[in-house]
């Protein structure tokens, strides 16, 4: 069999068996198990290094959603026991690297190309967009799942005061984790 016959088939295989794994322990709800699936069968047919992306981004995320469920749990009103991301979530944290992986795919024809913009810039900027898309989403999912957790007294930007719920504050420990996060990424 060729590569193009045999990778996706890999693909749907890994996603499979990792959307039930999610599933079974909570961390996604059927539709983000689904919808996940989905996008991480995109990613990974098209691109190893793009499931690698999406892969750490999930399992880091996965695993630092059940940090401390007790005090999230009294905390946060919307608070789901192992996290249960549903399809919204999914698309929100994979949507828009889904969509630029497809993009780079048909732009270079399925070849794997790496960051080298003598060789095209526009795919250098796409493969930048896809890296920079997770950093975010991995510097706000640690810093939100983390920063909850903090004793210290969070502070708005804009007025220094803030209810702990709203999670719209600032706190020196998210800042750490974001950056924590950033690092990763940029050592995936």
């Amino acid at each position: 069999m060729e590569k193009n016959v045999i990778q996706p088939l890999i693909a749907a295989s890994i996603s499979f068996l990792i959307a039930i794994r999610a599933y079974r322990r909570k961390s996604l709800d059927l539709s983000g198990a689904l919808s996940g699936f989905l996008v991480m069968s995109i990613h990974l047919a098209l691109g190893y290094r793009y499931g690698a992306m999406l892969l750490v981004f999930f399992f880091t995320s996965s695993k630092l959603t059940k940090v401390g469920e007790e005090k999230k749990r009294r905390v946060d009103a919307d608070f789901k026991e192992g996290g249960q991301r549903n399809w919204i979530q999914v698309l929100s944290n994979a949507g828009i690297a889904t969509v630029l992986v497809v993009i780079i795919w048909k732009l270079t024809g399925g070849q794997d190309k790496c960051l080298d913009s003598k060789d095209s810039t526009l795919v250098t900027s796409l493969l930048g967009g896809i890296i920079g898309h997770y950093c975010c989403c991995n510097g706000d999912t640690w810093s939100s799942e983390l920063g909850v957790l903090s004793d210290a007294q969070p502070r708005l930007i804009t007025t220094f005061k803030v209810n702990l719920a709203s999670k719209h504050y600032l706190l020196l420990s998210t800042i750490v984790v974001a950056f924590s996060a950033h690092f990763l990424r940029a050592h995936t």
